[in-house]
């Protein structure tokens, strides 16, 4: 049995399709082996994805192995700010504690109230299990997962001093090693990692290979007629996660105008729940009085299919430009201060100039991105794909191979 440690657990897009898609990749690659998504809330993965998660500190623990392998990624995740990444957790937490009918009656009593200590205890009972990060393991110290291996996994930030020397403990102690951009890889050997790092585009770049777009295009027209909205006409898929009040105002004459000069319906879908994409979305709907329409959808296959209907995806979700991407749909990057989109669109040969740097670019940006050749995006996806692949191929060679014997 194999693990796959990721953010598997949270109300994101992109973070809950890396089991659906590394499923996928494995078993058009032959391996059998049965994989066993890792979490901090076992049971199902939220968002309709389908799957059921294990409890990663109960497997860690167990004086026994019970994984033939241990795969971490993919995601954002190689990185030290432990309190950080709990706060990403804060929605499940929260869903989880509505589900309690005592906390239910709390809350109607009380009204909902936010701990202050709670991303503290999450910390201390959840994610202590390994003595690096949550998400960086030295194998010296699991000795009962197998082999370690990290799949399409980014590093958003340089690692402090303090931490380089474990950094370098645990990679070098990997059975293998992919990131999904030269940033990434860079930062490891910043700290003073000198073993081979692999470099490929995000896994997700395959989705494509796996999702008919047709298909799904079928479906996303029903689903979004089903919301009033009229499939006549192109679609525009915006996303956004909350932005500076500031910044509402200017969105929301791009929008208006990009909708004027087009003709397309803009429809508004959530892609991350655990930054409030909901919420923001829907008062950017509600502030353009009716010009926009928000698309109230928690599946990620439903997202998928909306992405699938859209002539143009807009975001600042990596993934949801990723979806777009493997469907050789034209798609801009909203400005996001991260260094992960202009790693995407590297690695993918697309250039920066599919990044807006303020929201007041999107019309040139949009005219920009429809007068590439028809097949551009497509073609650069294909490209992709490959990469994916070719890396996969090698680390199916290591998940292939048996366990010791001795740590049986």
């Amino acid at each position: 049995m194999i693990g796959q440690l990721c953010t598997c657990d949270v109300e994101n897009f992109g973070d809950l399709l890396y089991p659906v898609i590394f499923k996928k990749l494995a078993e058009k690659h032959g391996l059998a082996s049965e994989i066993v998504p890792l979490g901090f809330f076992p049971g199902p993965a939220p968002g309709g994805a389908g799957y059921s998660i294990q409890d990663i500190n109960q497997l860690i623990r167990s004086p026994k192995r019970r994984l033939s392998h241990l795969v971490i990624g993919g995601g954002d995740i190689l990185r030290t700010d432990v309190e950080t990444i709990a706060a990403h957790y804060y929605s499940t937490h929260e869903k989880r504690r509505g589900a309690n009918f005592w906390t239910r009656m709390k809350q109607r009593l009380f009204g909902r109230q936010q701990h202050p200590d709670w991303i503290g205890k999450l910390v201390k009972k959840q994610m202590r299990y390994s003595s690096v990060a949550p998400f960086i393991l030295d194998a010296a110290d699991c000795p009962h997962v197998g082999p370690i291996l990290y799949c399409s996994s980014g590093v958003p930030f340089h690692f402090p001093p303090e931490k380089t020397f474990a950094i370098r403990a645990a990679f070098e102690s990997a059975a293998f090693v992919y990131v999904r951009d030269f940033q990434s890889r860079a930062k490891l050997q910043a700290a003073g990692v000198s073993r081979r790092v692999e470099v490929a585009p995000d896994l997700i770049v395959t989705l494509g290979d796996f999702f008919n777009r047709d298909a799904e295009r079928s479906r996303g027209l029903t689903l979004l007629a089903g919301h009033g909205v009229d499939t006549t006409k192109d679609i525009i898929c915006f996303q956004s996660s909350p932005q500076s009040p500031d910044d509402v105002p200017e969105l929301l004459q791009q929008l208006a105008a990009l909708k004027e000069k087009t003709g397309a319906e803009i429809v508004l879908v959530p892609i991350g729940h655990c930054h409030g994409d909901d919420v923001f979305l829907r008062q950017l709907a509600e502030k353009s009085g009716g010009a926009l329409t928000y698309i109230a959808v928690h599946s990620i296959f439903e997202i998928i299919s909306v992405i699938a209907a859209s002539r143009l995806f807009i975001g600042t979700s990596m993934h949801g430009n990723i979806t777009a991407f493997s469907f050789g749909i034209p798609h801009l990057f909203g400005p996001i201060a991260v260094d992960k989109a202009e790693g995407f669109l590297e690695i993918s040969g697309l250039g920066n100039d599919l990044k807006l740097r303020s929201w007041s670019q999107l019309a040139d940006k949009e005219a920009m991105v429809m007068h590439l050749p028809q097949n551009h995006f497509a073609d650069k996806a294909a490209t992709a794909k490959k990469a994916v692949h070719a890396t996969f191929k090698k680390m199916v060679k290591i998940l292939r191979a048996p366990a010791p014997q001795q740590n049986l």
